[in-house]
């Protein structure tokens, strides 16, 4: 079934000729977007102008127009991609990727691109990404989340679809883990350690973080067969009875993409943390390591950066809400009229005495 809105069937400001300001005199286009069709494959493989997001978490074929399409044409069921196209006169000029959370069916934008030679894209992607936002909305889902790099064209195109942004986030890597002694402290996660962790997540993390991230404790799941092609695992060190430093790691055949969650009081303990990461990576096959920082973690980059990692990518996080039509039930008071009765004797009930016009009374 094809979704449509006002704004996908009608007129969309394309026509602007890169560096040339706006007037009167500019033209439109019209653009029909919706989800992709099997003639729209063969496009998606020569559009030149790419941006793969969600870094570095990405996968290899994650944000790829071609390989997400296909997944969801193909006749698969759950399929977790949604890809949309942007047309003109039947020429495929866009596209948009998100992919969809199994856990709570939020979405991320993974990849958007466009070819229109030299007119401006953005106002494309504005629709691409309106498009995705009223499926979101359709399906069910609450959140909608976008990486996007620091000063990109991105940026104005969110924005404007009502993205707003809750965190920066600085991605440093390492070409490969080194081999490292770990410290008798560090220890690998259990199961027993996600309601900790998410506690330690809960006492750590800015509020306004945690209310767009919307995080539950199932997040902290390790699961060692996450998929064929991706392992996930934890390590942990505790202070007394609670954990006070926590770091992740989802491997991949290409990276290992690290992320971590530490008491600000206990900072001196990561590089304990790190150290006990990276020496349990280094029984794997060698491979590219990633760490990301947030803004609120700012003082965990030197340690990461006298390890030998370097900044790769500085990018802005954005959340989008979708809105729902709520149905609130009505109070409706209704007045039934009814005759006017004798007096009854206070101790006995007005339904035990009856009365001449009860129906149920023993004199009618």
């Amino acid at each position: 079934m094809r979704i449509r809105s006002s704004r996908q069937t009608s007129q969309a400001n394309v026509p602007l000729r890169q560096g040339v300001p706006r007037d009167s005199s500019d033209f439109h286009v019209k653009l029909d977007v919706g989800r992709i069709r099997w003639a729209d494959l063969t496009a998606m493989r020569v559009l030149r102008q790419r941006f793969f997001l969600d870094q570095p978490a990405h996968r290899l074929s994650s944000g790829q127009p071609f390989q997400a399409g296909l997944k969801q044409l193909l006749p698969l069921a759950g399929s977790r991609v949604r890809v949309f196209v942007a047309r003109l006169e039947r020429r495929p000029v866009g596209y948009a990727v998100f992919s969809v959370a199994s856990t709570d069916r939020r979405w991320v934008l993974d990849g958007i691109g466009a070819n229109l030679g030299v007119y401006e894209m953005q106002p494309v992607w504005e629709e691409l990404v309106h498009f995705g936002a009223v499926a979101a909305g359709l399906e069910g889902t609450k959140r909608l989340y976008a990486r996007v790099p620091a000063g990109s064209d991105l940026t104005p195109v969110v924005r404007a679809n009502g993205f707003s942004p809750y965190a920066n986030e600085v991605v440093l890597g390492a070409p490969a883990v080194s081999l490292n002694h770990a410290t008798s402290r560090v220890r690998r996660q259990h199961r027993s350690d996600v309601w900790a962790i998410h506690q330690l997540y809960m006492a750590t993390v800015p509020q306004p973080v945690q209310y767009s991230e919307a995080l539950t404790s199932h997040h902290w799941d390790i699961n060692p067969r996450f998929s064929p092609s991706s392992i996930q695992a934890g390590w942990v060190i505790e202070e007394g009875y609670q954990i006070a430093a926590y770091m992740r790691a989802e491997s991949r055949p290409d990276n290992h993409v690290l992320e971590f969650v530490i008491d600000p009081r206990h900072g001196e303990l990561f590089p304990q943390l790190l150290a006990g990461a990276l020496a349990d990576l280094a029984s794997m096959a060698p491979r590219r390591v990633y760490v990301a920082t947030r803004g609120y973690q700012q003082e965990f980059v030197k340690p990461l950066l006298d390890r030998g990692f370097s900044v790769q990518l500085e990018q802005q996080l954005h959340v989008k809400y979708t809105t729902a039509m709520a149905r609130a039930p009505v109070a409706t008071v209704v007045n039934f009229p009814q005759e006017a009765k004798e007096s009854s004797g206070k101790r006995v009930p007005t339904f035990l005495k009856g009365s001449s016009k009860d129906p149920a009374s023993e004199s009618s």
